[in-house]
């Protein structure tokens, strides 16, 4: 196991509120783990790959292109699928 160590970080309340529901849904074990996820996600297993900004600059730009193409979903809707899937997910690690 690694080496860990302690950080304080300030949140805005929604961001905390989400947070801690993604713990007590049983998306993640701890708020700890979150972050650890999000953080691996960002800068890859090994936490020293930069993200590659040019490939995020380009898929920003196709989602705003079909967005522009009318090619877009009701955000309420996706979140609601994105729950849904995470409870699928937690449903199935449990067995």
């Amino acid at each position: 196991m690694s080496k860990t160590e302690r950080l304080a970080v300030d949140l805005p309340a929604h961001l905390l509120a989400g947070l801690r529901e993604s713990v007590r849904s049983g998306a993640f074990a701890s708020e700890s783990e979150a972050i650890e996820v999000l953080l691996r996600t960002w800068y890859g297993e090994t936490g020293t790959k930069e993200p590659d900004l040019e490939a995020l600059r380009a898929f920003v730009a196709e989602g705003l292109a079909d967005v522009d193409a009318g090619r877009s979903a009701d955000a309420e809707e996706v979140y609601g699928r994105v729950l849904a899937r995470i409870d699928e997910l937690v449903t199935a690690k449990a067995r």
